[in-house]
């Protein structure tokens, strides 16, 4: 089904859901400063394979933007962050130094990627360039129809500002261990995100270069059972959770550098 089918399908539902995540965004208004926004550490990191020597040749290049994911939150330390995690399992499977990089903004949504985060890559050279938003988009009811158009537009410009390298899109993870959102709320949340979840792996289809990660289907069931997984805010992941992140990430950035989808 196409990104407009797709749309026009559920049109008819989506004013009764927009009305409950309006709900759900006052919430987040009302609870803003419960939520913490900085990690208080800046991401950047050179990681090196464990067990053995890196093969030769320049470290590889990965850039991270999004949301407070991406910028450690829920993470006590860098090495326990999300970009680190990940570029560490890339380090492992390519045998490669890799250094990575995290511009992820508390609070970032699709539209703030694309218009403050991705022209900073222009800066940086980059090999692959990872993003994780969504969740915010969903909470402060981003309408599909807007939401569709800046997934694609982010991701296009993604891959001109970073001269071509290769981008991944991490989806919007399910929200059922998300305990800071009291029920009903939550599954109002839920009820939206599988709205807008399906236009991102639609756009990352229809932008040449472009790849996308199913949080939700290939990490978030991990969490059920698991309550170490999510941070004492309840809202984002710890260490545990974004390990769990990682293990879905990591494979498909390594693919799209194995494969040659670079900037060099």
């Amino acid at each position: 089904m196409t990104a407009r089918r797709r749309i026009g399908a559920v049109a008819a539902g989506v004013p009764l859901a927009l009305l409950g995540v309006l709900l759900v965004e006052g919430w987040f208004a009302a609870n803003a400063e419960y939520l913490p926004h900085d990690p208080g550490y800046v991401i950047e990191a050179t990681l090196t394979p464990a067990g053995a020597p890196p093969t030769a040749g320049p470290p590889l290049r990965i850039v991270m933007l999004g949301d407070s994911t991406v910028a450690g939150v829920g993470s006590p330390t860098l090495q326990t962050s999300l970009p680190v995690l990940v570029g560490q399992r890339v380090a492992d499977r390519l045998g490669r130094a890799v250094e990575v990089v995290g511009l992820g903004v508390s609070g970032a949504r699709t539209r703030t990627v694309r218009d403050e985060q991705v022209p900073q890559l222009v800066d940086r050279s980059a090999d692959a360039v990872v993003v994780v938003i969504g969740s915010n988009d969903v909470t402060h009811a981003t309408p599909p129809w807007r939401f569709d158009d800046l997934s694609r537009t982010m991701l296009r410009a993604a891959r001109e500002q970073s001269g071509g390298a290769a981008v991944i899109l991490a989806g919007i993870p399910l929200f059922g261990s998300a305990d800071a959102v009291a029920e009903p709320l939550r599954s109002v949340v839920g009820l939206y995100a599988r709205v807008l979840r399906p236009l991102q792996r639609e756009a990352a289809a229809a932008v040449e270069g472009a790849h996308f990660v199913d949080i939700a289907r290939d990490a978030s069931p991990r969490f059920v059972g698991v309550p170490e997984a999510m941070s004492s805010d309840g809202f984002h992941p710890a260490p545990v959770g974004y390990g769990f992140w990682a293990d879905a990430i990591a494979p498909a950035v390594a693919d799209a550098l194995r494969s040659g989808a670079t900037s060099g």
